[in-house]
C-alpha cells in the first residue's frame, strides 16, 4: 500500500487534465505471475466515478513492443472521464531477453490482464459494465481471440459478453503469421490465410459476443490481407446475429492508420455506454434535438445537417427537430411519449432552461420574498424535470447528451427591456445543475452557457447574437453548431494536401500532411506543379453569418481547414487555379506553409453552397411542421377532437382572446397561423422534408485539374 501511495504522489502532478480532469496513475501492476512482462498500468479520472475503461494491448507482431495506453485522439485527451489499462505479456520470442513462450501463454496473458481489468476496476471508480478491450496489430489480434474465444476468458471465471465491447485496431483476423511460424513452426507461406481455432474469424458464429469495431489503414498501404480479412470477419459477424459490428477503413499504413482510427474508437465508446464524452455522429444515426423555441427554430439542428453532409457526404444521419416553443423540461416529460418516442431516436441532445426560470422573477438583485420564493420553486422544478426527462430517454435506449441553457443577453443595449439577473444567477443555476447532472451520470455534455456568455460580455457593444435577448440569430446558431461539433472533438481538416515540388512527391496520406484527399497525376518541379485533386469531403459555404461569427468564434481555424502546402517552389508569386479558373495568387512561402482554400471559389467551395438552398428550406418547413406538432398536443391536452377542425378553431379562437394582453400574443398568434395553414400537409411536410435530406446528402465533392503556376 505505501508503495502504491508514493507512486501516485510521483506521478499525480504530471497527469492533470488540460479540461478540468485529473487524472491518476499507478504503474506496473502484477496481474499473474507467469512472467515478468505480466504487468499492467493505470490511468484513471480522479475526480469521476462509474467512468469507462479502455484496456490496451501492445501490438509488435507478438514478439516485441511494450505496454502503453491506447491512442486517443488528441483534441480529447484529457477532456474524457475515461480509464485506461495498458497490458504487458509473455511473448512467442522476446528479442530483448531471448525468452519464448507459448500462443497459449500469450493470449492467456491477455485475458488475464483483462479480467484483473474486469475485477478491480471498481475500486479505482469506474464500471466493471463499461470495459472496452483494443490493441494494435498483434495487440488487435489478442484483442479479438479473447473477445471472441470463450475459452480464454472463462479460465478467470469471465466470459466475451462481460465486455462493453472490443476494437482491435489493424489486427490479424486469421491465425496470426507468427502464431503459426514461431508457435507451430508452420512454414507455409505467409500469407496463405489460416482459420483454425486460433482464428479469430473461426468464431464468427459463437453466442454472447461483445460488440465490436475493426479498426484497420487503408488497403493500398496497409499490410497485405489485413483490410480484406477485418472486414470479412466484420461482414460474418453481421451476418451471424451482429448487425450493428463496425468496419473502419482510414487512411494511413499498418501504422499510420492508427491515429484516425482513435477516433473511431472513441466514437465507439460513447455509443456503447455513458462514457462522459460526447461522440462523432455515426453513419444512419437518427439524431433528436430536444427544447424549447431555440431548437424550434431549428438553425444550429440544420447548420449540423449542414456540416454533416458537406463533411460526411452520403452518411445518412438525420437530424431531427424535437423543440415545441415555450416549453419547459417539465412540458418535455409531458409530451415525451406522444412526440420524442414515436420518432425513434438514436441519440438525443436536451436543452432546456429559458422558459423553466420564470424569468420575470429575475429582475431585482435582492428578490421579494415573493420573487425568492418563485426562484426556488423553477429552479427545483427544472432540476426535477430534466431528471424525469432523462430518465426516460434511458427507459427507452436513448443516448442523451446534456446542453447547458443557451444564455440570456442582459449585458448588452436593446430596445427590448432587460431582465438584469436572468443569465446570472437564473440561467447560470440551470448550467450549473446541467452540468454536475451530466457528470454524476456520465453523459455526454455540450455547454452553449459559458461560452456564449463569454462572447455576449466581451462584444456586448458591439455585436448582437440575440436580437430579443433571447433567441440566437444566425450568427448564434451557427457558433450553438460550431460548440456541438467542438465537444465531438471533430477534426478541423475538410482535406489537406502536402507536396514537394523539388521531389517531385506527395506527402504520405495518413500521416498528418495528406488527408483525406486523393492527389494523382502530379507534375512538379521548382517552377509550379499541377494535378489531379479528389476530396472526399467538401468545405463549410461561406455564407454572410458565417462570416460575421467568424470574426467572434474561429469557426474557419476550428471546422474549415482545406490546406494545399507546396514547398520547393522558387521564390516568386504563383497563381492557384482550379479547372483553369484563379482562385488566388499566392508567394512561394505562403504556398509553403500552406494555403486554406476552403473558403475561396473553388469548385468544391460552390457544391457547397448548392446544399444551403435545401437547408434553409429544410429548417423552415420543419419549423412549421414543429408548430403543427405544438398545437396538436395543447389540443389534445384540451379535450378536443382533432379531426374536427370546426371545434379546433373555436377553441383557438377563444384561447388567443384570453391571451390578448399577452407579450407574447404575436408569437402565440403565429403559432396558431402555422397549425392552421400546416394542420392539412403533415404528411406532405414529412415527405417534403426526406426529400430535402436526400438533396442534401446527394451532393459529392468535384474532381478538379489544380495547378500552381509562375505568376506572368
Amino acid at each position: 500500500m505505501k508503495r502504491r501511495l508514493s507512486v501516485l504522489l510521483a506521478v499525480a502532478a504530471t497527469c492533470a487534465a488540460a479540461c478540468g480532469h485529473t487524472f491518476n496513475v499507478e504503474k506496473n501492476i502484477r496481474y499473474s505471475d507467469a512472467g515478468e512482462r505480466c504487468l499492467v498500468d493505470v490511468k484513471w479520472p480522479a475526480d469521476a466515478t462509474n467512468f469507462a475503461t479502455v484496456v490496451n494491448i501492445h501490438g509488435g507482431g507478438l514478439v516485441a513492443g511494450g505496454k502503453h495506453f491506447a491512442k486517443w485522439p488528441k483534441e480529447a485527451l484529457g477532456t474524457d472521464p475515461v480509464a485506461f489499462v495498458a497490458v504487458g505479456y509473455r511473448l512467442l520470442k522476446d528479442r530483448k531477453t531471448g525468452v519464448a513462450a507459448t500462443p497459449e501463454a500469450c493470449v492467456s496473458d491477455a485475458a488475464a490482464a483483462v479480467a484483473w481489468t474486469l475485477d478491480n476496476i471498481k475500486r479505482y471508480g469506474g464500471d466493471p459494465s463499461k470495459v472496452f478491450v483494443t490493441g494494435i496489430s498483434g495487440g488487435g489480434y489478442l484483442t479479438a481471440m479473447i473477445g471472441m474465444d470463450p475459452r480464454w476468458l472463462a479460465k478467470y471465471g469471465h466470459k466475451p459478453g462481460d465486455l462493453a465491447g472490443i476494437a482491435p485496431m489493424t489486427g490479424q483476423m486469421t491465425k496470426h503469421f507468427n502464431v503459426r511460424k514461431i508457435g507451430f513452426g508452420d512454414e507455409d507461406p505467409q500469407f496463405r490465410p489460416k482459420i483454425d481455432e486460433w482464428a479469430p474469424l473461426f468464431y464468427a458464429g459463437e453466442k454472447d459476443l461483445p460488440p465490436a469495431c475493426f479498426l484497420v489503414g487503408g488497403r493500398d498501404v496497409e499490410w497485405k490481407c489485413r483490410v480484406e480479412e477485418n472486414e470479412l470477419l466484420a461482414v460474418s459477424l453481421r451476418n451471424c446475429g451482429y448487425p450493428r459490428t463496425e468496419f473502419h477503413e482510414t487512411e494511413g499504413d499498418h501504422g499510420g492508420g492508427v491515429l484516425p482510427s482513435s477516433y473511431f474508437l472513441r466514437d465507439f465508446v460513447m455509443k456503447k455506454c455513458d462514457a462522459g464524452g460526447v461522440g462523432r455522429f455515426a453513419d444512419g444515426e437518427r439524431v433528436g434535438f430536444c427544447g424549447d423555441s431555440i431548437t424550434h427554430d431549428g438553425r444550429y439542428v440544420f447548420y449540423l445537417q449542414l456540416f454533416q453532409d458537406l463533411r460526411h457526404p452520403g452518411s445518412g444521419v438525420r437530424m431531427i427537430n424535437c423543440g415545441r416553443s415555450g416549453d419547459t423540461a417539465s412540458g418535455g416529460v409531458r409530451r415525451f411519449d406522444r412526440d420524442i418516442l414515436p420518432k425513434k431516436l438514436d441519440r438525443a441532445f436536451v436543452m432546456f432552461g429559458m422558459n423553466d426560470i420564470g424569468r420575470a422573477n429575475w429582475r431585482n438583485a435582492e428578490p421579494s420574498g415573493k420573487e425568492a420564493a418563485a426562484r426556488t420553486w423553477s429552479l427545483e422544478s427544472f432540476r426535477t424535470n430534466t431528471v424525469k426527462f432523462a430518465d426516460k430517454l434511458a427507459a427507452a435506449h436513448v443516448k442523451t447528451v446534456m446542453i447547458t441553457p443557451s444564455p440570456f443577453d442582459q449585458y448588452g443595449v436593446f430596445e427590448r427591456e432587460n431582465i438584469p439577473f436572468c443569465n446570472d444567477p437564473g440561467l447560470s443555476s440551470c448550467a450549473a445543475f446541467v452540468r454536475d447532472f451530466a457528470a454524476s451520470r456520465n453523459l455526454g455534455l455540450v455547454d452553449f452557457h459559458a461560452p456564449m456568455t463569454r462572447l455576449f460580455k466581451e462584444h456586448a457593444q458591439d455585436f448582437h447574437f440575440c436580437a430579443d435577448r433571447v433567441h440566437p440569430g444566425f450568427e448564434g446558431h451557427l457558433v450553438m453548431a460550431a460548440l456541438v461539433l467542438d465537444a465531438m472533438h471533430v477534426s478541423p481538416v475538410v482535406a489537406s494536401v502536402c507536396i514537394d515540388a523539388a521531389k517531385g512527391e506527395v506527402a504520405r496520406l495518413g500521416c498528418g500532411q495528406t488527408m483525406n484527399v486523393g492527389v494523382t497525376a502530379l507534375r512538379a518541379g521548382t517552377n509550379g506543379v499541377t494535378f489531379t485533386y479528389a476530396p472526399k469531403a467538401l468545405p463549410f459555404p461561406n455564407l454572410p453569418e458565417y462570416v460575421k461569427a467568424d470574426e467572434f468564434y474561429p469557426l474557419t481555424r476550428r471546422l474549415n481547414q482545406e490546406t494545399i502546402a507546396v514547398s520547393g517552389l522558387r521564390p516568386g508569386k504563383y497563381v492557384m487555379a482550379f479547372d483553369g479558373r484563379k482562385i488566388g495568387t499566392f508567394a512561394a512561402n505562403e504556398l509553403e506553409k500552406g494555403v486554406n482554400v476552403a473558403l475561396l471559389d473553388t469548385p468544391n467551395q460552390r457544391r457547397a453552397m448548392e446544399i444551403v438552398a435545401p437547408m434553409r428550406r429544410l429548417q423552415s418547413s420543419q419549423s412549421l411542421y414543429r408548430k403543427v406538432i405544438l398545437v396538436k398536443l395543447m389540443l389534445q391536452d384540451a379535450g378536443v377532437d382533432l379531426t374536427d377542425a370546426a371545434a379546433a378553431d373555436a377553441w383557438l379562437d377563444k384561447w388567443l382572446e384570453r391571451q390578448k394582453n399577452s407579450p407574447y400574443l404575436k408569437g402565440l398568434t403565429a403559432w396558431v397561423d402555422g397549425y392552421r395553414s400546416g394542420r392539412d400537409r403533415e404528411v406532405e411536410l414529412t415527405r417534403e422534408a426526406e426529400d430535402l435530406y436526400e438533396q442534401m446528402g446527394a451532393v459529392r465533392p468535384a474532381v478538379s485539374r489544380v495547378s500552381i503556376l509562375p505568376e506572368k
